[in-house]
């Protein structure tokens, strides 16, 4: 009898610990989604769980495009501007198939090597004797240069007060703490924030000590406190950076002495009330809007903070004195990992997956800033069929896969800133002469949308700064300012991006479509892009090094930080030509167009600058600076032996 009860006992024990390892197992391949849903007006709440297994995330399933998808109508008036020998050419019928043939490695290893700028790229394709077609991660290689000293130029003029009527944002926090009454809970806070911009208070030596403690803390956590991007460049910049960090502490509802005593002085003086919520809009616009509660929400609010977040439409349930700016792929990931991201879960991978199903749309809101222009021009390399040119592109899945890549790396950049005599008749076609002539990588919503993200900009800052003093400041680059005005150079860029598209339109065979009174001379933005083509190889920014890492997702619990890189430029291969043949006719005689033979037809093999992208993890709470990244790019050739060096960090 006892031995049967042993062996019952030890069945028992062995099932039960067969169970936990079964959870064990599960958990570790699978995350967990618990999603709250509010519903008006009825409000009542509906809760999610959904099970996923992470170790799917990364596949997409790509798949070659259908001609008999494609169905572009003739126009005959949409003639080519470039003639073809003695030929007109009117490809609006015609449809261009694009592939990105692998590259061999055992005779092109040259092409997998990791180039720290798109001019290194550049070069190493013309010393092959190879044509080089300018991809959508060059073009946007010089706007990123363009963005970054814009932005810095920006950030430091909003800190000291110089941009045009606004409020200096340290000046303004000075302001604040003198108003605020002798042993207030706020005065340590804001004096730790003040001494951050290099400006000492009178304070207890109580608070003195409570300031500290801010500030040890605030020290602490690399993740926020160490400036990374271009905020390295000068001191200055330094100085910004740890600054607004500082103040974009989230002080959630059981913590809430120090929002409530600034409310209470914004309260009681208007005008620095009109000065904050200045600042706090500036930024809204000029990223995107605010993540959680400004301060100035406290003010005559009695309701809990979770039912003041969804009156107004803050992500979080907490108040900073200036709030982040939200996203939606933050928001997406903090919905997905409330408890921190599994380690075998790759959030780029998590991001596209949801973009390409429709959970996630980057289009932008009544609200949004500038950021999310951004970012939904990039949203046309995940939902190619989704645009205008999908009825004139056949697109292999190879190619497809080339746009997913060139997402990875460009949205990585956008949150690291935050780029034609007389004949008797015509000469016969050659045998293979009528093949794509390509001046552009035809991404041309992406060229739209990117000129119209910077048309955005323009006028939100024209209208707070103003022209006057916009031309009055120069963008910032390492070693100095940017030589022409911010008013002028925005203006090139954002003439030069309706112009690649406008190229890209003629490339094609696709008439340009603009919105009901947008302001476009297209000849000039035509002109504007074929003049920057042909100098290009002068252009400084295609110089810089391009590579940048950005934190993506910080985890308090588990003491991780996830982040993404751009590891260096290489060059692919992108093969096109016609799928559907354009039309002819002789351009002396004029007449009726005529279909090109098949034979006539021939393909443009061409090598494209495209960034290596990945993702990775460091085990503290840390962000690396672009010196730091950089190196360790330096030391490695891989992209495997890059990350794994980076993951050890």
């Amino acid at each position: 009898m006892k031995k049967l009860i042993v062996v019952a006992v030890a069945l028992v024990v062995m099932v039960f610990l067969g169970v936990l390892a079964y959870i064990v197992w599960w958990h570790a391949t699978h995350y967990v989604v618990e999603r709250t849903e509010y519903h008006d007006p009825d409000t009542y709440t509906v809760e999610h769980t959904e099970y996923h297994d992470p170790r799917k995330t990364d596949e997409l399933k790509l798949t070659d495009d259908l001609l008999a998808d494609k169905n572009p109508a003739f126009d005959p008036d949409l003639v080519d501007g470039r003639p073809l020998g003695d030929w007109e050419l009117n490809a609006s019928a015609a449809v261009v198939r694009l592939d990105c043939p692998s590259v061999k490695p055992d005779r092109e290893a040259w092409m997998l090597e990791l180039c720290p700028s798109y001019a290194d790229a550049v070069k190493a394709a013309a010393g092959a004797g190879r044509d080089l077609l300018p991809s959508a991660n060059l073009l946007d290689g010089t706007a990123k240069q363009f963005d970054d000293g814009l932005y810095a130029a920006l950030d430091l003029a909003s800190f000291q007060g110089k941009l045009g009527d606004g409020p200096a944002a340290a000046g303004l926090i000075e302001a604040i703490f003198q108003e605020l009454p002798e042993g207030s809970p706020a005065r340590p806070f804001m004096a730790a924030g003040l001494k951050l911009a290099g400006k000492d208070v009178d304070l207890t030596p109580d608070e003195e000590k409570q300031q500290d403690q801010f500030l040890a803390r605030f020290e602490s956590d690399k993740a926020r406190s160490k400036p990374i991007a271009f905020y390295n460049w000068t001191p200055e910049l330094k100085q910004v950076w740890r600054f607004f960090r500082f103040l974009q502490e989230e002080f959630p509802e059981d913590n809430l002495a120090v929002p409530r005593a600034v409310a209470g002085v914004l309260q009681e003086n208007p005008e620095l009330l009109g000065q904050y919520r200045a600042v706090n809009a500036f930024y809204g616009k000029l990223t995107n809007p605010l993540f959680c509660l400004p301060v100035d929400a406290l003010i005559d609010a009695d309701a809990p903070l979770k039912t003041l977040a969804k009156d107004q439409h803050a992500r979080h349930a907490a108040v900073a004195i200036f709030p982040p700016s939200t996203s939606r792929e933050t928001e997406l990931f903090e919905q997905l990992f409330p408890q921190g991201v599994p380690g075998n879960v790759n959030l780029m991978a998590v991001l596209i997956r949801r973009i390409r199903s429709g959970e996630v749309d980057l289009a932008p809101k009544d609200d949004s800033g500038w950021y999310q222009y951004q970012v939904y021009a990039l949203q046309t390399m995940l939902l190619p069929g989704g645009v205008r040119e999908s009825e004139k592109l056949l697109l292999t899945a190879k190619y497809k896969k080339r746009l997913v890549e060139a997402f990875k790396a460009l949205i990585t950049k956008r949150r690291e800133t935050h780029a034609r005599g007389a004949k008797a008749a015509c000469e016969a076609l050659a045998s293979g002469e009528v093949r794509p002539r390509l001046r552009v990588e035809p991404c041309l919503t992406f060229y739209l949308r990117t000129a119209r993200a910077y048309a955005f900009l323009q006028n939100f800052l024209l209208a707070t700064v103003g022209q006057e003093r916009l031309a009055s400041m120069h963008g910032l680059r390492r070693g100095g300012p940017r030589e022409p005005n911010l008013a002028d150079e925005l203006e090139a860029f954002k003439q030069r991006f309706y112009g690649f598209y406008l190229v890209g339109c003629e490339d094609i065979g696709m008439r340009p479509k603009f919105l009901e009174d947008e302001p476009v001379e297209p000849e000039a933005a035509k002109q504007a892009a074929l003049t920057w083509l042909e100098s290009m190889a002068d252009d400084p920014d295609l110089a810089c090094d391009t590579r940048v890492s950005v934190p993506i997702y910080v985890d308090p619990i588990g003491r991780k930080t996830r982040l993404w890189g751009t590891l260096g430029v290489r060059l692919a291969h992108l093969k096109s030509n016609y799928a559907r043949g354009p039309k002819v006719r002789p351009k002396q005689e004029g007449g009726e167009w005529q279909e090109v033979e098949i034979y006539q037809l021939g393909n443009s093999p061409y090598v494209i600058p495209v960034d290596e992208f990945a993702e990775f993890e460091i085990d503290r709470l840390d962000a690396l600076t672009r010196e730091e990244f950089r190196k360790a790019c330096d030391q490695h050739k891989t992209k495997a032996e890059i990350v794994e060096a980076l993951s050890g960090r």
